[in-house]
């Protein structure tokens, strides 16, 4: 089973489709990565997520693999990401 996390990032704002667009986007980048219950409203993005066959995966594990794509895709500005 895999292990996930839940992520939380504030931003300044979005549009809806673009947020959504960029979490499966992100999931598609890393092909191992699992995403589910993406919740997108007001300037925050939430959803769960994990690395598929990895039971050891860490917070730091994806905090360090969405920063990674934060900065390769700056769809938005973000103020804060929380994993846990």
């Amino acid at each position: 089973m895999t292990k996930m996390y839940t992520v939380n990032i504030d931003t300044d704002g979005f549009e809806s489709n673009e947020a959504q667009e960029w979490v499966n986007e992100m999931a598609n980048v890393y092909a191992d990565m699992e995403v589910s219950d993406v919740n997108i409203s007001g300037n925050k993005i939430s959803f769960k997520t994990g690395f598929s066959g990895m039971d050891d995966t860490t917070e730091d594990d994806i905090r360090m693999k969405l920063d990674e794509y934060l900065t390769m895709n700056d769809a938005f500005k973000v103020n804060n990401v929380s994993v846990s």
